[in-house]
């Protein structure tokens, strides 16, 4: 047993069942036992999981470049400022930013990258990669950009996936949530009444028609995320990257039991009530809902797009053909199998969408 499911176990004991929602922010999230918030290594070969940034640098230089773009277009010669906000080991932003000096010098000169990461285990690999950019790089929690908004960039990768979701079913009685509780002092799951009524909302607004017995998962906590960092926006552009999908394929019903994922050192685990705050806890993204609620925070779509699309129409062919060219060496050969994975069919980058919007000051 774990010191977060102890410490739960008491919480439960003392106050009553905790729903799903929150049994997962903790679990991830909770400041001295959640499973970001410890010093282990979350993500590679020595992780729980693999992210397109560790895939290969072509994936950051990319992005590079589709940012150089937008920025071109919407702020002609006023210096760049990229916002991430999740940056992970900061392997993304040393991608980015390698790229932009190397490629986008015009851009780089004078260039600012934000960093918003809540923790601090990450906060300190960030800092140990992004060394040689310390001139470039600044550390912002998002409530102070939303108290002096940016014209920039926003990006995050992989980020929303990660947020706590609330789970509901349909059973003959009516539409349930997922609650956390105890049974012979163990954590266990639980079918309760819904906790709020904004679960209601957020099923209707996305069209979720509920097969008996099937799970889905509703991310409130995206909604809320959403709405901040357009208020942090004072112009600009928001790039949301994860896995996920429309509502209409997301909560169709060959999908009845949800997409609530747990990983550990790489294996898919059945309950996510095993290794409380040590194994990872995922579930795909709505991406109607981003688009919906965007509207309604003054975000408008520009484009929405696999990320394969997304990076064959950004160059990655072409780059990884200069990078690699017809080199036979065996880190050309494993470079070229690992990019592969960014764009083929099955491959890393199937079931990832890229959602871009722009706010417009006023």
């Amino acid at each position: 047993m774990t010191p977060l499911e102890r410490q739960l176990i008491e919480h439960i004991r003392r106050n009553g069942p905790l729903s799903f929602r929150d049994f997962m922010q903790a679990a991830l999230y909770d400041e001295a036992y959640g499973y970001y918030n410890t010093e282990r290594l979350k993500i590679g070969t020595a992780g729980d999981y693999y992210t397109s940034s560790n895939v290969h640098p072509a994936f950051g230089a990319t992005l590079a470049r589709a940012f150089a773009e937008l920025w071109r277009e919407a702020f002609a010669d006023q210096p760049l400022i990229l916002v991430e906000m999740g940056a992970g080991t900061g392997r993304l932003a040393a991608d980015v930013l390698a790229a932009l000096r190397d490629e986008h010098a015009g851009l780089f000169d004078g260039a600012r990258y934000v960093l918003v990461e809540q923790s601090p285990a990450m906060r300190a690999r960030q800092r140990e990669r992004l060394a040689g950019f310390a001139e470039r790089v600044e550390w912002r929690a998002l409530a102070e950009l939303e108290r002096a908004p940016l014209a920039a960039i926003f990006f995050a990768n992989e980020l929303i996936d990660a947020l706590p979701v609330h789970r509901l079913r349909r059973s003959a009685t009516g539409v349930e949530e997922e609650f956390v509780t105890l049974e012979d002092e163990r954590l266990t799951l639980d079918w309760r009444a819904p906790s709020t009524p904004e679960l209601f909302a957020y099923v209707e607004r996305c069209g979720i028609t509920l097969a008996e017995n099937q799970i889905v998962e509703v991310n409130l906590d995206a909604l809320g995320w959403l709405a901040q960092v357009s208020r942090a926006i004072a112009r600009g552009f928001l790039a949301t990257i994860d896995y996920g999908d429309v509502a209409a394929h997301l909560y169709a019903r060959d999908r009845m039991h949800g997409t609530l994922r747990s990983f550990y050192r790489h294996r898919l685990i059945d309950s996510p009530l095993v290794r409380v705050g040590e194994q990872d806890l995922t579930a795909s993204v709505n991406f109607t809902a981003l688009i919906e609620h965007g509207r309604d925070c003054g975000l408008e779509t520009v484009s929405y797009e696999r990320q394969a699309a997304f990076l064959l129409r950004h160059g990655l062919i072409e780059r990884v053909a200069a990078m690699h060219g017809d080199a036979e060496t065996l880190a050309d050969v494993k470079a070229r199998l690992a990019i592969k994975n960014l764009f083929v069919p099955g491959g890393a980058s199937d079931n990832f969408r890229v959602l871009i919007q722009k706010k417009v000051a006023g």
